[in-house]
């Protein structure tokens, strides 16, 4: 390079360069101390102008007060002509006043009388180079990996990775804005940075999330990791305080060690994932550490669902209904039956208490579902015509009431197969999710206007509160199995049974004992006259060939 090109030379070259290129464009004249930057810098920056004098102290002033050393001390050395060439990363300020961590690299080019002359170069916002999260300052999740990956293998001791995320983050963006969102990251991505000090580095995730990366431990305490987070959520709830509570969050966290004994990898940062997931379901605000128990139930849990799946594509191969009788205690007979899903993934039959909730939060009980109401309905209209006072219950999730049509498809079936209202019964599982809120009435509605017999499943396990009868408009009520079992030696057992039978006949509701399992158990029932029970006393749940063989239409069982 021509050594005499002239400063305002330069600047023309750098004009036509930074339409090609979304770096920032520089070039310093060390001995004027004069600057000229591309000219979007000046709109980006805490710079009034692209060309100044003064140049130290101008960019002096652009440059985040803790980088204002190694700038400093950096600059000094290419001024002197100790290097040639200028790599570093920092921060400078924008705007707003926000730290961007930015890549600077220049070459020195040296005058006649060996002086270095001017400091030409680029300047990259590493954000964008996906690197650098703007909002926070910190590293990204790319960085982290490659970091884990380049663990010197001789360093000493242990390490931890935790990942602290942000509770109900997403509350906060929908309540009040992305700004105040981001203002929350910000803040606690400080608070972060300020309790760990040098002892780890800090990396910003996607989302609410951060990271600390801690290796070499030399702490005497016996969970380093739990101490950290409790350090950083006192930072965090001292912030909040400081800030006079105008918005106040917690944070969970999770956590993995590793040592210089194991092969170090990036399944590191999914073990931190995974703890901080379990921190969340289970009520948030905590840290939890990794355990590799329970991530490989998580992980047979999601084999289960991707199977489960895989039976819905595959036109519900695997899915079976069984029926268990319930019998009529006045007529003495078998009246009816409830069907009950079975699911046989290959060979192997998975048990309901496993497969059902994997249905309801995937969401796959609603197909499921669906099929079920039309098998059950089909199988009801067959045996009607042996038996045509015959009743078949059908078990409806609460994921069917609150996220699809599901009157929509019970009148299609019953269309379909022409089934009389009096011939249907839908059991609804009392849960903490079966609530009185007006789009579930609405549906509920639904049922009592289409004349639709409902019953509460389960009644005294979940939420029992009789406004569920009062509101909800229901026409049986099911006692649950766990009552049924204690009847005979818990005194109280009976009585809330007996009271509460009691109380349902006198609003002309109808009563069914589930789980009478012996004769004692018959005989102790008997005395508190339900309409219908059900147990292993008269039978298990049955494939339908079995149960029609064995049960249809049967009369006089005891």
């Amino acid at each position: 390079m021509d050594k005499h090109i002239s400063f305002g030379q330069f600047n023309n070259v750098f004009k036509i360069l930074s339409k090609s290129t979304d770096d920032y464009l520089f070039i310093l004249d060390l001995i004027e101390d004069h600057y000229n930057i591309t000219d979007r810098a000046a709109e980006v920056f805490l710079l009034e102008k692209p060309d100044f004098y003064n140049a130290s102290d101008v960019i002096n002033n652009c440059v985040y007060p803790n980088d204002r050393d190694i700038f400093n001390k950096n600059l000094e050395l290419v001024r002197t002509g100790m290097i040639e060439q200028h790599d570093l990363e920092y921060r400078w300020l924008n705007k707003n006043g926000n730290p961007v961590w930015i890549s600077s690299r220049g070459q020195v080019i040296f005058n006649d009388d060996g002086k270095a002359q001017y400091l030409v170069g680029r300047i990259s916002e590493l954000g964008r180079k996906n690197k650098i999260d703007n909002i926070t300052g910190l590293y990204r999740e790319i960085r982290l990996r490659q970091d884990i990956l380049n663990i010197d293998r001789t360093f000493a001791g242990s390490g931890f990775l935790l990942l602290i995320g942000v509770d109900n983050f997403k509350d906060i963006n929908e309540r009040y804005s992305k700004e105040t969102g981001n203002e929350t990251l910000n803040g606690l991505a400080r608070c972060i940075v300020k309790t760990v000090m040098d002892k780890a580095k800090v990396y910003r995730m996607s989302g609410d999330e951060i990271v600390v990366f801690c290796k070499n431990l030399d702490s005497i305490q016996c969970d380093p990791a739990e101490a950290m987070y409790k350090n950083i959520k006192a930072a965090v709830d001292k912030h909040i305080g400081e800030k006079y509570y105008k918005l106040f969050y917690t944070i969970s966290g999770g956590y993995a060690y590793f040592t210089q004994e194991e092969e170090i990898d990036l399944k590191l940062i999914e073990k931190a994932e995974f703890a901080l997931r379990l921190a969340k379901i289970n009520g948030k605000n905590m840290c939890v550490c990794y355990d590799e128990n329970k991530y490989n139930e998580y992980v047979h849990k999601l084999e289960i669902q991707e199977a489960l799946r895989k039976s819905v594509e595959n036109n519900f191969e695997g899915f079976e209904l069984y029926y268990q009788p319930i019998v009529n205690m006045e007529k003495a007979c078998i009246y009816g039956a409830e069907a009950l899903l079975r699911w046989k993934n290959g060979e192997l039959m998975i048990s309901p208490g496993v497969f059902i909730p994997l249905l309801e939060e995937s969401g796959l009980i609603i197909p499921v579902g669906r099929w079920i109401i039309g098998e059950a309905m089909r199988k009801c209209m067959e045996w009607q015509e042996k038996c045509p006072y015959f009743r078949v219950n059908i078990n409806i999730s609460f994921v069917q009431i609150k996220k699809s049509n599901v009157i929509s498809d019970i009148d299609l079936f019953i269309e379909k197969y022409g089934i009389g209202s009096d011939n249907v019964l839908f059991e609804i599982t009392e849960s903490g999710e079966l609530d009185s809120g007006y789009a579930t009435q609405n549906i509920l509605e639904s049922f009592h206007s289409r004349s639709l017999n409902l019953a509460i499943d389960d009644f005294g396990t979940g939420y029992s509160n009789l406004r569920y009868i009062k509101e909800m408009m229901f026409n049986l009520v099911k006692i649950d199995q766990a009552f049924i079992k204690g009847i005979k030696t818990n005194h109280y057992d009976y009585m809330v049974v007996k009271q509460f039978t009691e109380l349902a006949h006198s609003l002309n509701l109808m009563v069914c004992y589930e789980g009478v399992e012996t004769e004692e158990d018959f005989k102790c029932v008997r005395e508190l006259k339900p309409d219908y029970v059900q147990g292993f006393y008269f039978s298990r749940a049955v494939p339908a060939k079995e149960f029609e063989e064995k049960y249809l239409g049967k009369e006089n069982i005891f």
